[in-house]
């Protein structure tokens, strides 16, 4: 993370914004788009290209973020330097592990300078509509930095607060959404290592199998931070089928919209009546309490790859106003646009 030209202070100064409807975004990749070069403290250079800084969260009235640790494996005989988030393969646990370190690290010096605030407990929750920096709960996005399930509680301990199991290709715990399988016997002892720590397990990225497994085995919290209604796309385990909306629903967890374009429509360029679609379905099936927002801005993808008008952190607003339009009731937008998420962190969150 870079600090010029006035710092610390200087940022802070950068983050001022008018007051506006708090919103919640359940999932950002904050890390990784700081150790692409991302200056995140900074308004974007390039609105095109880099939508997510924190001038721009605070200009839409995002207050807290699950910020992720997302790490990526790749083949162990590639020939090229690793990047920061990458590590050599599934058996590489040295360095998965160390590629988390790193991005918790980079959350950590934001605290320490004032730029953000990690949630660890309720206390640090309220009130959402202060001007006091950014709230980040941390979300591990595949477990693979995890080395073992008895090092889930240093983790746990060092401010990781939701885990998902795998990300698309699988991990050493369960399969992924583009890689079949179950949970592993590792994965079975890490749910339970998470359970008795009190983590929320995030089901975004499961494979099937793995998803109904393990929510017959896991007992805490249960999210799917970005995952939208598989019935409004082309058949894929990246989304949620309905039975598995229902499940997480019935568990009083969230389900989170996904605004990247391809995961509004298939086939064609997406629109806002797209991202409208979803939670509408989402709205019909389980109730607005039981749906958030997890745009994904920027995670693996640009501005331009999202809807026109939602875009940006800055387009949030806009959205709020369409439910508004669209019938629904002013206690359900604040549901969507915060309290869902809300609701479920006061539960699951340490006293």
């Amino acid at each position: 993370m870079r600090h010029r030209n006035g710092g610390t202070e200087a940022c802070r100064k950068r983050l001022a914004s008018p007051a506006v409807t708090p919103i919640v975004d359940a999932h950002l990749d904050l890390a990784y788009l700081a150790s692409r070069g991302v200056d995140l403290c900074r308004p974007s250079p390039d609105p095109g290209t880099i939508g997510v800084t924190l001038p721009a969260l605070r200009q839409g009235g995002v207050r807290l973020v699950f910020a992720t640790i997302f790490t990526e494996s790749v083949d162990p005989g590639i020939d090229r330097a690793l990047d920061a988030w990458e590590y050599a393969g599934a058996s590489d646990l040295r360095g998965a592990a160390t590629a988390g370190e790193r991005q918790l690290g980079l959350y950590a010096l934001l605290e320490r300078t004032g730029t953000v605030r990690i949630v660890r407990s309720r206390r640090d929750l309220e009130p959402l509509e202060d001007d006091g920096p950014l709230r980040v709960v941390i979300l591990m996005e595949g477990a693979d930095p995890i080395s073992a399930p008895e090092d889930a509680a240093r983790w746990f301990d060092a401010g990781v607060r939701v885990v998902g199991l795998s990300w698309a290709r699988g991990s050493r715990y369960a399969g992924g959404n583009a890689m079949p399988g179950g949970l592993t016997a590792d994965g079975r002892r890490l749910l339970a290592a998470l359970e008795s720590l009190g983590a929320v397990l995030d089901c975004s990225h499961l494979s099937d199998q793995a998803f109904d497994e393990a929510l017959d085995s896991f007992g805490g919290p249960i999210v799917a931070t970005h995952s939208n209604a598989r019935a409004l796309l082309e058949p894929s385990e990246r989304h949620l089928r309905d039975d598995q909306a229902r499940r997480i629903a019935e568990r009083d967890g969230i389900v989170g919209l996904n605004l990247y374009g391809k995961f509004l429509a298939s086939g064609r360029a997406a629109t806002a009546d797209d991202a409208l679609a979803h939670l509408e379905h989402w709205r019909a099936l389980i109730g607005a309490s039981h749906v958030g927002l997890g745009s994904d801005f920027d995670g693996g993808f640009g501005p331009r790859d999202c809807p026109e008008g939602l875009r940006r952190p800055e387009d949030l607003p806009h959205l709020l106003e369409r439910l508004g339009s669209a019938g629904w009731s002013a206690g359900e937008v604040r549901d969507f646009a915060c309290e869902s998420w809300l609701r479920l962190l006061r539960r699951a969150l340490p006293a």
